[in-house]
């Protein structure tokens, strides 16, 4: 599947196809222990980064932002977790080490690995709070008697797919090839519009 067809972009990165895949690579036995070993003590080592850069707050006192000018970092005027202070400006190694010195502990893989969650963390976030709205969306149920030629906003070929199938859920309609994500949205704005008129 190409990602650029997939919804969710930031969550469906190549450079992290192996924290999403390598459980499922185990399970079919295409990944040996070996692998599994060296997988697994990366993951940990993530994990603990950014749990870390997550949970921690630096203060924007005199000394931290010389350090910050020191190394051509983005100030700071309030208080701020790390993993947006990492997140801000062109980071790399080194910047990251000068600021937090334990960190020389991780090698470069997982080093790479956390400067990029660090710079999409809160879209990230955004996304996955999609992903839940959408989850919680695609469970409701659409009208026996709904017409979809009746909603401006979808093409032809979606109104005749829907309508030949008539899908009972909005999840049973996104699995219907061709219906965007943007359909659907629209599909249940009308559903909550004539569930309001029925209140009337």
């Amino acid at each position: 599947m190409f990602t650029s067809r997939a919804e969710y972009r930031l969550l469906l990165r190549e450079d992290n196809a192996d924290m999403r895949l390598s459980r499922y690579g185990k399970e079919l036995g295409l990944l040996d222990d070996s692998y599994m070993l060296g997988f697994e003590a990366k993951k940990d080592a993530l994990d603990e980064a950014l749990n870390f850069l997550r949970l921690n707050s630096v203060t924007p006192n005199k000394e931290f932002l010389a350090k910050l000018e020191a190394i051509g970092a983005i100030k700071i005027s309030d208080k701020t977790y790390w993993i947006d202070v990492i997140g801000r400006g062109d980071f790399n190694r080194e910047k990251l080490v000068a600021l937090l010195p334990d960190f020389d502990k991780y090698d470069d893989e997982v080093i790479v690995q956390i400067l990029v969650e660090a710079k999409y963390s809160r879209y990230i976030e955004k996304q996955q709070q999609q992903i839940l709205d959408m989850d919680s969306m695609l469970k409701i149920k659409i009208p026996q008697d709904f017409v979809y030629s009746s909603i401006s906003g979808l093409s032809n070929e979606i109104i005749e797919k829907l309508t030949l199938v008539t899908p009972p859920t909005l999840f049973s309609a996104s699995q219907i090839s061709g219906v965007t994500p943007a359909a659907l949205d629209i599909i249940h704005v009308h559903i909550k519009m004539r569930q309001r008129a029925k209140k009337l």
